[in-house]
């Protein structure tokens, strides 16, 4: 029996405080996937990134998030942890500071440098939840805690200075800087992960499809949340209301992501995530036609519950195509090139008079998943065996 399969840490036992850090710096790393929005958003009323430039900035912010995590776990897995969350916590609040006078593809530039330092610290919390005895529940924890942070830090711009270029930059390198301030209650280093006795680590044929599925549904999702504000003000809403419509949103997610919760382990993956799926479906179909004020807001709310309320149940959907689990290990992998894909190709057939040309494509890519996941299920074989744990990570 593996210690992960006996409830206990993978190495030493780390501390709650340390638990708490790790966690903390991660939701630094990845507050900026919840703001994106606000961000452009801003610059682009500024007249200092074009609508094109949206894409460019959002996709290889996202990427390097995801270079940032791989980077972590293989050239910092053996180092001491605290140099390592200083270091990154450091670039990105030069990253976000860098941010504040770029203009153009600078602004690009500016982005790639504090993806691969968020990611770094988002490697920080994985590290920490992979290694637990309840990695589901470390992981709840940590969505929540980046869906609160992203919430108070998009309130708190609307609130001060609603459309400022320059408010998610000077909010995320104050971040940086308390991420900084709480490394000393980090784990000193990390026990090595146990090595998994198999001829190969890629996911079987069935496993592929699983991960095309996250892909095209990860790029539907954040191919329209980075173009939201364009497309708020687009479909006639007040300076004011676009302000507090990405706050909203965020708040929303909150509420989807404890629903998720409640209902994962009560609710069969399949029907969670087709049901969640198809209101995703209807949702940027309804955004596609930029409801008027209001309705604008409420829809981009129900849109921001969807997205967390879908996260929990992709986990279970992976392991039931693939009892291995190499493709659950190859999900989070596939979110993030999603996530950099779907605003690259949304800037490439969007334009500035009709941003909204990006929903449409959204709305695509999340019924060419939900095929897929359909398809996946009716043709799955129900294995006789599962591997053991399969209860605790579903």
């Amino acid at each position: 029996m593996t210690a992960r399969e006996a409830g206990q840490w993978i190495g030493d036992a780390i501390p709650g405080g340390a638990v708490a850090a790790a966690l903390g710096v991660g939701t630094v790393g990845v507050t900026i996937a919840g703001v994106q929005p606000v961000l452009f958003g801003a610059l682009l009323t500024a007249g200092r990134i074009s609508i094109a430039q949206i894409g460019h900035a959002a996709t290889v912010e996202l990427l390097a998030l995801g270079i940032g995590v791989i980077l972590g776990g293989s050239l910092f897995e053996h180092r001491p942890v605290r140099h390592t969350a200083i270091g990154a916590a450091m670039l990105l609040g030069i990253g976000n500071l860098a941010t504040l006078a770029a203009s153009g593809e600078g602004v690009t530039l500016a982005r790639l440098a504090t993806g691969i330092a968020g990611g770094v610290l988002i490697w920080i919390a994985t590290a920490v939840v992979v290694r637990s005895p309840r990695p589901t529940f470390l992981s709840a924890a940590f969505l929540l805690s980046q869906a609160l942070v992203q919430c108070a830090v998009a309130s708190s711009i609307a609130f001060l200075a609603p459309g400022a270029p320059n408010g998610v930059p000077f909010a995320i390198a104050g971040l940086a800087v308390l991420a900084a301030v709480v490394t000393p209650a980090l784990p000193v280093r990390f026990a090595a992960l146990p090595k998994e006795p198999t001829a190969s680590g890629l996911p079987p044929m069935r496993g592929w499809g699983v991960l095309g599925a996250i892909l095209l549904l990860q790029a539907a999702i954040v191919g329209a949340w980075v173009y939201m504000e364009p497309m708020a003000r687009e479909a006639g809403l007040a300076p004011t209301q676009v302000a507090f419509s990405t706050p909203a949103a965020n708040a929303a997610q909150i509420a989807g992501g404890l629903g998720a919760i409640l209902l994962a382990t009560r609710l069969p993956w399949f029907i969670g995530l087709t049901c969640a799926t198809l209101g995703l479906v209807g949702v940027l179909f309804g955004l596609s036609t930029l409801p008027h004020g209001g309705w604008f807001v409420a829809t981009e709310m129900a849109f921001g519950a969807l997205w967390t309320f879908t996260s929990p149940f992709l986990t279970p959907f992976a392991i039931d195509n693939d009892p291995t689990r190499h493709t659950a290990e190859f999900g989070p992998s596939a979110m993030l090139v999603g996530s950099g894909l779907g605003p690259l190709v949304a800037s490439a057939l969007t334009s500035e008079e009709h941003p909204a040309e990006v929903l449409r494509l959204s709305t695509l890519l999340a019924v060419t998943a939900l095929a897929l996941i359909l398809t996946l299920f009716a043709t799955r074989r129900r294995s006789t065996t599962q591997p053991r744990g399969l209860r605790d990570d579903a």
